[in-house]
């Protein structure tokens, strides 16, 4: 599909969401409003011929006609800017949900990771006014078509060279586009400087932050850096600013002289008997519209350039999104199985982070965790332990080899159904502010309303909890708790635990703001209801964890080292060989002396 094709696709598609009928009513107001504006014209000079003939009827008729057509004007321009203003919201909220949909439809999380996305993400969210608007900006364009059109035929019937006036005004249309293209590669240039400023923004305007920003006295500097970012930021937009400006001057010189020799031509005509006094006024009050009919048509031409360019970034994101689905959809997708048999196997895995200069987080990597297991994954940090997880998750594909599930490559499951099969609690788990039956619930989002399998979910993790399933968490939030971050981390836990039946059940670190013993506990707990599924499903449990009182509860520990496995086995057999896994149980065991 060619890019104009498209974009009358996504227009249609975008009319028909936010509304046909609202679009409708948009642009016949709009259409309605402009023409009777330069109709105005045409009844005063009829009025004023109609004085100096001494025609009493025509001046009457014009008169009337004249207030009819104020009376439509002045209605119809604010039924015109009421329904422009909702097409416009309409608009907006349809994109805005696109755009969510773009971005958390891929299967996986590269693209979070990638500089030319989040430019794109950040440019659309401070231009989506330009792309929600290019629905009513087309309502505006056909209004300002038909006000042009008839203002040329107004004049042409006073004389046809004041056709020539318009013309004049296309040098400062072509320059409007210059300057606005200008603007653009300067906002352009500026994106990843905004980023960074709207990153020290929020560290000293945000919860989060706040701790270490008082610790280590940061406030002031981190207020330096904005400043200095965003005087590097606005001294490269004022610069195209002035540029664009001094350019859309030199466009406007031309349509300026013409309207001064149209007024003498038309004031030359009358004095010598070729022209009324209707006429005179009619060229008059027309060469002012025309002007102003211009910076309409520059305005809307611009408006309609910035949107295009947006509309076009938007389809990046769509057509990125879409390849991203494609890349995870097997052509013949194989069936997840309902239970394990013999378990999850990676074969000579190596894996590289997208865009990365660093060497491989994991090489050559063979693993096998068998059915109805409990594992342990540990190893020193950078050996790769997070990124096997995001590999089991399907967030990221394997740069080489291959993960087997029952002998099947994952790679044949529809990504979505295998997710339908996992439960995971992570270190950098999110902290939903929602109710906490919601922010448990939505582990299993089937149920979410459902209050038994939520406090089932948090019985299952010890988590005893001193406020109701409804009420609402987070401190910004009218009536709203704040929760440490150990109870913050068990609300995640139990999120994780919602599912009744997972094929594989993944932890990474997802307790490590709990001390030693509220995390052996925990594990426990962990470990039983592990155990259970693993009955019934022969599910996986596989679990990261520096503690090392943890790590002993798992059936067979995996050390990684280099991104590659260099122990596996239980703990004692572990201890007793002396390796790495020795070592670092060692040093810990001293660290508790």
């Amino acid at each position: 599909m060619t890019d104009r094709r498209r974009v009358l696709h996504l227009l249609a598609d975008l009319s028909r969401r936010a509304g046909v009928r609202r679009s409708v009513f948009a642009v016949t107001t709009s259409l309605v409003s402009g023409v009777t504006a330069v109709v105005v014209s045409l009844w005063l000079k009829l009025i004023l011929n109609g004085v100096a003939r001494g025609e009493g009827g025509l001046v009457t008729a014009a008169a009337v006609a004249l207030g009819v057509t104020v009376v439509v004007q002045s209605a119809t321009a604010t039924l015109a800017l009421r329904f422009l203003a909702e097409l416009q919201f309409a608009c907006g909220r349809q994109l805005v949900c696109d755009i969510m949909r773009a971005a958390s439809g891929p299967g996986g999380i590269e693209h979070y990771e990638r500089p030319e996305f989040a430019d794109r993400i950040v440019l659309l969210k401070q231009e989506l006014n330009y792309l929600s608007g290019f629905l009513p900006i087309l309502g505006e364009g056909a209004a300002l078509a038909g006000r042009i059109g008839l203002t040329a035929v107004l004049l042409a019937g006073v004389h046809p060279a004041l056709l020539l006036l318009p013309i004049l005004a296309v040098p400062s249309v072509y320059a409007g586009g210059v300057a606005e293209r200008v603007v653009n590669r300067a906002n352009v240039a500026t994106a990843e400087k905004r980023r960074r400023e709207q990153h020290l923004f929020d560290l000293v305007t945000t919860a989060s932050p706040a701790k270490e920003v008082r610790i280590f006295g940061l406030g002031d500097e981190v207020v330096r850096r904005e400043r200095a970012a965003w005087a590097e930021t606005t001294d490269v937009i004022a610069r195209a600013q002035l540029r664009a400006g001094l350019v859309r001057s030199s466009g406007w010189l031309p349509f300026a002289a013409g309207y001064l020799a149209a007024v003498a031509f038309v004031l030359e005509r009358a004095g010598s008997g070729r022209a009324t006094p209707g006429d005179v006024l009619l060229v008059m009050i027309l060469a002012g519209q025309v002007n102003g009919q211009v910076a309409q048509l520059l305005n809307v031409s611009n408006r309609s350039a910035s949107a295009l360019r947006v509309l076009r970034r938007y389809l990046w994101l769509r057509d990125y999104a879409a390849e991203a689905v494609a890349r995870l959809r097997p052509e013949s997708p194989a069936p997840v199985p309902s239970s394990l048999r013999t378990g999850i196997e990676l074969c000579d895995v190596s894996f590289r982070y997208p865009q990365s200069n660093r060497d491989a987080v994991l090489s050559g990597l063979n693993l096998r965790l068998e059915a109805g297991s409990t594992v342990a994954i540990v190893g020193e940090n950078g050996a790769g332990k997070t990124s096997l997880i995001k590999l089991l998750c399907r967030f990221y594909e394997p740069t080489s080899g291959v993960v087997t599930v029952d002998g099947v490559d994952l790679r044949a499951f529809d990504v979505d159904r295998w997710r339908e099969r996992l439960s995971g609690g992570f270190q950098d788990f999110a902290r939903l502010e929602l109710l906490l039956r919601e922010s448990v619930g939505v582990g299993n989002v089937a149920v979410v309303d459902d209050a038994e399998p939520v406090r089932a979910a948090l019985g299952r993790v010890g988590a005893d909890f001193p406020f109701e399933l409804d009420c609402q968490l987070g401190r910004q939030w009218v009536g709203g708790v704040d929760l440490s971050e150990g109870q913050w981390q068990k609300v995640a836990m139990a999120r994780a635990m919602m599912r009744a039946a997972p094929l594989l059940l993944l932890l990474d670190e997802p307790t490590s703001g709990l001390d030693a013993h509220a995390e052996h506990e925990l594990f426990e707990l962990f470990a039983g209801v592990a155990s259970t599924i693993a009955r019934r499903s022969g599910a996986i449990a596989v679990f990261v964890s520096h503690r090392f009182s943890t790590v002993r509860m798992a059936d067979h520990i995996v050390v990684l080292a280099g991104g590659c496995v260099v122990e596996q086995g239980d703990h004692d057999a572990l201890v007793a060989a002396g390796g790495l896994y020795s070592e670092l149980y060692a040093i810990q065991a001293r660290a508790y002396e």
